[in-house]
């Protein structure tokens, strides 16, 4: 069974607020098709696209632009001239986007990052998260695994699930399994997560909705949230805020969503 045919079953997500990161389109391990079977079916107020949604770095040394990575850019540009508030907050495969921080492209809103309020008045940091990189002790994923054994294993991915859908059978996932037999960048991971935390709290925010390290998760640290919305190369999820302020992890591949409740203030 396709990730079409899985997304095909599931419903419209609709509610107040929807978040996408690392979607790296130009590459081959993009999972365009889901992304944009994802996309049709989002009925939101706002959409947030929190980085890496063009792979720019990759694609200054190859290029692999499909159909449906053009259709993908089209829909966001559909749904941002037909009523949703899209908002693209560029990452570091995006970098150069910075660079329109501040002005509005094609009905987009471009900024460094920002702080979204949830229907129950919660105050969220949305942040594409690769500023954490330079303060923790030992690098990014992709430096820890090595980044030219990680496009093999993407790559590999790619092949191996090409074949599999051929025959007829459900997809694997060999980077995200051998990410998680890596001591290292577990432990990236959970330091990772308490630094996001601990940069919003020192705003007076009370949690962040980040991405960057492809780990889809929603956990609570002391008093704060922390929100990562995962990925469309190794997992293929979003989260999407309902319109009582709930926000759910959406995956895509599955139709299952995972629910973190932000509780309304007494």
């Amino acid at each position: 069974m396709s990730l079409t045919d899985a997304t095909h079953r599931v419903t419209t997500y609709r509610g107040n607020a929807a978040f996408i990161s690392d979607v790296h389109l130009g590459t081959r391990s993009c999972r365009a098709e889901a992304l944009l079977a994802f996309l049709k079916r989002l009925d939101t107020k706002t959409l947030y696209l929190v980085g890496d949604i063009i792979d720019l770095e990759r694609m200054s040394q190859s290029v692999h632009w499909q159909r449906t990575h053009s259709a993908v850019v089209r829909e966001l540009f559909q749904l941002a001239a037909t009523g949703t508030h899209v908002v693209y907050i560029p990452g570091n495969h995006d970098a150069p986007f910075r660079a329109l921080a501040g002005r509005r492209v094609n009905g987009i809103d471009i900024h460094l990052n920002t702080v979204h309020e949830t229907a129950h008045g919660e105050r969220l940091l949305v942040t594409h998260g690769d500023q954490f990189d330079s303060e923790l002790r030992i690098g990014n994923i992709k430096e820890k695994i090595g980044s030219v054994a990680y496009k093999l294993l993407m790559d590999l991915d790619v092949n191996v699930n090409r074949l599999r859908a051929r025959l007829g059978y459900r997809q694997l996932n060999l980077a995200r399994s051998v990410k998680g037999r890596i001591k290292s960048v577990t432990r990236y991971i959970n330091d990772y997560e308490e630094l996001a935390t601990k940069y919003a709290s020192q705003r007076g925010l009370d949690g962040v909705i980040c991405g960057h390290i492809h780990k889809p998760c929603i956990r609570t640290c002391g008093r704060l949230r922390y929100f990562n919305t995962g990925d469309w190369v190794e997992h293929g999820t979003a989260l999407v805020e309902d319109d009582h302020g709930q926000i759910r992890l959406v995956n895509i591949e599955t139709g299952s969503r995972r629910e973190a409740v932000i509780a309304t203030a007494a």
